[in-house]
């Protein structure tokens, strides 16, 4: 979120998910921020869609989200130990388009 607020001027973040409480929890502290709440998963893909830029997590929702914004889109790279299954058989390369983002630790 930082690295949005040193690259961008008026930046407002929207909040998807699926678990909204973790959510609140965790990122009530930040400025500009708005929460989507009692929404359905394709309207919330819709507000998405709707957005310059995406910061996202690993995941086919997060995937269509990037790609439907457009713009400027960052994923956490290290989303699994590199031991984990869901490395198996990944081309990290197949998954994330070239000049998308990986965030790190």
């Amino acid at each position: 979120m930082n690295a949005f607020r040193r690259n961008f001027s008026r930046v407002h973040f929207v909040v998807c998910s699926d678990d909204i409480s973790w959510c609140r929890e965790n990122l009530s502290r930040q400025k500009n921020l708005s929460f989507s709440e009692g929404k359905s998963y394709r309207v919330d893909l819709a507000i998405l869609s709707l957005c310059n830029h995406t910061l996202t997590t690993v995941g086919t929702f997060g995937w269509w989200a990037g790609w439907l914004a457009g713009g400027v889109t960052t994923y956490y790279r290290n989303f699994a130990p590199k031991s984990a299954i869901a490395y198996k058989g990944l081309n990290i390369a197949d998954h994330f388009w070239p000049n998308w983002i990986p965030m790190t630790d």
